[in-house]
C-alpha cells in the first residue's frame, strides 16, 4: 500500500499548519494516508513549539493524515508508531533508534551503516538527532503526523552540534522523494502490524528505543526507563515504584 494522495508544494509555512488548515476548509480532500510535502518550510514546527530548520530540498518535510477507525491505537501511540515507520523506511540508508516520544536518532553499533558516527551527543546526552515527529489532533478527529528527516545536509548546514543527516552520517545522500516513497509503504505496514499484533509492535519499539534501559530524568521523575505502557506512556522505575510518564523531555540522568 502507498499514499492515497500526495500534494507537493514549493514552499509553505509549515506542512502541519498547512494540512490542519486544509482539513478545516476541505476535509473531504484529505483522506486517510494523504500527504503534503514541501520543498521548503519557512516556519517549520517541532514538538513543544520548537522550530525546525533545514536547507530547501535537503530534508524530507511531510505531513500526512491518519483517520483512526475502531481498531486504531491509542492516540499517544501514534508518534511512537510513526517513529517505527520512519525507522523501517530508513533501513536502506542508515540504522536509527527512537527517543520517546518523537525523536529519530542515529543508532549505535560496530558497522558503519549501523553506527553512522553516533556519539553521546555532548550536552544533548543522546546519539545525534536525524529527525523528528509532530502529531496533532484536528477537531474533525483526523490526526496530522508531521515528519522531518535530514537527508542531504552537510555538517556545516546542520542547525545544532547534535544534529545529523543521512549524508553527514553515512556519505549516502538519498533524495527526500525516495524516503517519502519508503514511508508510504512503512506507515500503513506499521498500522496493520499494530492492528494484528500490538504486543509485537510494542516489543519492536522497545528494542528500537534509545531510552528504554537507561537512567533518565523527566521533570521531577528520575529512574530507569523500563518500557512502554499500553497507553504509550514511558515507564520509569524509581525508588518509589514504576511511574508512567505521559509528557515531557527525556534527559539522561547525570
Amino acid at each position: 500500500m502507498a499514499w492515497n494522495r500526495v500534494v507537493h508544494l514549493p514552499s509553505t509555512d509549515s506542512t502541519n499548519t498547512h494540512l490542519m488548515r486544509g482539513l478545516t476548509t476541505e476535509p473531504e480532500a484529505w483522506p486517510h494516508l494523504s500527504a503534503l510535502v514541501a520543498h521548503e518550510q519557512t516556519a517549520g514546527r517541532g514538538r513543544a513549539g520548537r522550530s525546525w530548520h533545514s536547507r530547501p530540498g535537503a530534508s524530507l518535510t511531510v505531513s500526512f493524515v491518519l483517520r483512526p477507525d475502531d481498531g486504531a491505537p491509542p492516540t499517544p501511540w501514534i508518534p511512537l508508531l510513526v517513529g517505527l515507520a520512519v525507522r523501517r523506511a530508513l533501513t536502506p540508508w542508515v540504522a536509527t533508534s527512537l527517543k520517546w516520544p518523537n525523536d529519530v536518532l542515529l543508532a549505535t553499533g560496530a558497522d558503519p551503516l549501523h553506527n553512522a558516527g553516533a556519539s553521546d551527543g555532548g550536552e544533548w546526552g543522546w546519539a545525534p538527532k536525524l529527525g523528528g515527529i509532530l502529531c496533532e489532533l484536528h477537531p474533525t478527529r483526523a490526526l496530522v503526523a508531521g515528519v522531518g528527516i535530514n537527508c542531504q545536509e552537510s555538517p556545516d548546514e546542520l542547525p545544532v552540534p547534535w544534529a545529523a543527516s543521512i549524508a553527514s552520517a553515512t556519505g549516502s545522500s538519498p533524495d527526500p522523494a525516495e524516503v517519502l516513497d519508503a514511508l508510504g509503504t512503512t506507515v500503513p505496514q506499521v498500522l496493520a502490524d499494530w492492528a494484528s499484533h500490538p504486543a509485537r509492535v510494542r516489543e519492536e519499539y522497545e528494542a528500537a528505543s534509545a531510552v528504554v534501559g537507561n537512567e533518565v530524568a523527566v521533570g521531577d521523575v528520575r529512574g530507569r526507563a523500563v518500557g512502554i505502557a499500553d497507553d504509550g506512556a514511558l515507564l520509569v522505575e524509581t525508588a518509589g515504584g514504576v511511574v508512567p510518564v505521559t509528557v515531557g523531555d527525556v534527559d539522561r540522568a547525570r
